[in-house]
């Protein structure tokens, strides 16, 4: 499981302490510079059909759970209002042109995927085997396809444990550990599942 391998990409997103002081805006204890805090953000999105929370997660925004507002974690600009066929990357730009995420990230990635496009239009037409299946020629280059987790909802500490509210305490295992570790409650006998790779675990021994 990714996760067990690498928790700070897998999309864990670590338990975070609130802020003591009364000032403290609600959103300064997250880092949303963090694509992981990002995508945890979008737990509620509004309009997955019209713009995926994957796409604004990649753009540098995250989600204000406010209908669809969006907030970019680096140059603080709004976009709201988003409309199917929007591109996030393409909307970032055009509104927040100076926004340093724009111009270290996503402009180098338009550019190239400008520049992909063009290329890859005549190999269509003189090699048969490439059907433009993105995918499939990513697979051909050797190119490693990242599959993020089953579960973003449940990508922080917090989400996994409001799932233990039916958990039973005489059980040695508790929500602390257990979420700790990446799964969450199915809220069914003793039935736990990771977040990242949708891997059950249950029957627990106090040895465990």
């Amino acid at each position: 499981c990714a996760f067990v391998l690498n928790p700070a990409t897998s999309g864990n997103v670590p338990s975070v302490s609130t802020p003591t002081t009364a000032t403290a805006s609600s959103s300064s204890c997250f880092d949303y510079k963090n694509e992981a805090v990002r995508l945890a953000s979008f737990d509620e999105w509004p309009i997955p059909d019209i713009v995926r929370p994957e796409d604004l997660v990649r753009a540098g925004f995250y989600s204000l759970k406010k209908e669809d507002n969006t907030k970019c974690a680096f140059c603080k600009g709004i976009v709201r209002a988003w409309e199917p066929n929007d591109i996030p990357d393409v909307e970032h730009k055009r509104h927040f042109p100076a926004c340093p995420f724009v111009i270290a990230v996503i402009t180098p990635r338009l550019e190239t995927s400008t520049s992909t496009s063009r290329d890859l239009r005549p190999m269509n037409v003189i090699n048969n085997d490439l059907d433009g299946d993105l995918d499939e020629l990513g697979a051909r280059l050797g190119v490693q396809k990242h599959n993020g987790p089953k579960r973003p909802d449940y990508g922080t500490v917090e989400s996994r444990l409001r799932s233990f509210s039916t958990w039973s305490p005489n059980l040695i295992q508790t929500p602390e550990v257990l979420a700790q570790a990446g799964f969450y409650y199915e809220g069914m006998s003793d039935q736990v599942r990771c977040f990242h790779c949708d891997g059950g675990l249950r029957l627990w021994d106090p040895n465990d």
